[in-house]
């Protein structure tokens, strides 16, 4: 049966959206093996953890971008995903300089790698707001897109607000990139499943 609740405008933005799931599978992947190198290697130098980072940061903003010129998209949906996806392409971009300057005398180790975790944690929030909004916008998979939304938000909320050690900071970057890589591979394929449902 398929979902006589969604509206046309709902059921535009689900196919605008399912169009591009592939690009969810590719962020997830990215996310999950930049997430496993930073846990099998905490004492990661704040060089090495900048180029992860950054890899991470500017392929997510780089697709938040594509999907924001998708049809079949709200105005503030559209302005969300341009909005994140700038702020993590500048993010990924500021961590590759921190990356050529590691012996800026400002900035220790544990300042370095603080720093890093207080970016990330801000694109989390974003991509926090990206969720709800898109949850908020949707009949048809709301409970996954509030729950991955509650999962980044917690990542933001917690680098952002609790001081850690570097190498804990490390630790737990990594753990999120690996959860969320993880929705986000499960979710791409749920996202394909849609346009499915739709036309069932």
């Amino acid at each position: 049966m398929s979902s006589p609740a969604l509206t046309a405008e709902q059921k535009g933005v689900v196919s605008a959206i399912s169009r591009h799931w592939w690009v969810l599978l590719f962020v997830g992947l990215v996310s999950l093996i930049v997430g496993i190198l930073m846990v099998a290697w905490p004492g990661v130098g704040a060089v090495i953890a900048a180029v992860l980072l950054a890899i991470y940061l500017i392929v997510s903003g780089l697709f938040s971008v594509v999907r924001a010129f998708a049809s079949g998209l709200s105005g503030g949906m559209r302005a969300l995903l341009i909005i994140g996806g700038g702020i993590g392409i500048f993010l990924g971009l500021w961590m590759i300089r921190l990356g050529h300057n590691p012996s800026d005398p400002s900035l220790g180790r544990e300042e370095q790698i603080a720093v890093l975790g207080l970016f990330l944690g801000i694109w989390f929030i974003f991509a926090a707001v990206n969720s709800f909004f898109g949850a908020a916008e949707l009949k048809e998979g709301r409970g996954w897109a509030i729950f991955s939304g509650v999962v980044y938000l917690a990542g933001g909320v917690v680098l952002i607000s609790v001081p850690l050690a570097a190498a804990a900071v490390i630790w737990v970057i990594g753990i999120w990139l690996i959860v969320i890589g993880i929705f986000e591979i499960i979710n791409s394929f749920m996202v394909k499943g849609m346009a499915k449902k739709l036309s069932a």
